[in-house]
């Protein structure tokens, strides 16, 4: 997630743009939680982010088989990642955890986020930084989508959704060492859990 102002030298925007495009795929995961067991949603989760992590590790350790799809992947992997977890990674993980851990509303709202519109509008558009890379014109687009995601989910309300969209709009604005695409999905799905339990929201 990456409301930046000056990472376009990192990664082209059309890089950014396919990038963006695969992450829409995750939306697959918060969908999915509605229409399958938990354990079932729990298990595919669970395999893919087994696969994303044998690729990272891999790319770590220099593997020959990582031939095969690196002259596809090279292209949108950011260079903070080239040592590290890649944001599918991570994302896969937090999409494992939250329907583990979380209520079946809670853990789709964990995993509903604006991160598409606040990369492709940070970097188009971004001129206001907020701290580190992040700007706020990201993290409106990012807050945006966020809301529109949360209240076309069953058993949100959108109180909780505005609720929710905020408090992710502010963790991704100052998630610096922990990847957003993992802190972002569990501290909203938890809040949205703990507000499902206790409040009539």
């Amino acid at each position: 997630m990456n409301t930046t102002l000056d990472c376009a030298p990192e990664l082209a925007y059309r890089s950014e743009v396919w990038r963006k495009l695969l992450h829409l795929f995750a939306l697959t995961i918060p969908i999915g939680y509605y229409y399958v067991p938990w354990y079932v949603g729990a298990a595919i989760c669970f395999a893919f982010f087994l696969i994303s992590l044998i690729i990272d590790i891999a790319r770590f350790r220099d593997w020959s088989i990582q031939r095969f799809w690196l002259r596809f992947a090279a292209p949108i992997v950011r260079p903070k990642e080239r040592d590290n977890f890649t944001g599918a990674t991570n994302i896969l993980a937090s999409g494992w955890l939250c329907i583990v851990l979380f209520a079946t509303p809670a853990a789709a709202m964990g995993i509903i986020l604006g991160d598409t519109a606040a990369a492709l509008v940070g970097r188009r558009w971004g001129r206001h930084p907020i701290t580190g890379n992040r700007t706020w014109e990201g993290s409106a687009a990012f807050l945006v989508a966020a809301v529109a995601g949360g209240v076309l989910l069953p058993g949100i309300s959108w109180p909780l959704a505005v609720a929710a969209a905020v408090l992710a709009t502010i963790v991704e604005a100052v998630s610096r060492r922990v990847d957003d695409n993992l802190s972002v999905p569990l501290v909203v799905g938890l809040f949205v859990h703990i507000m499902l339990i206790y409040t009539p929201l």
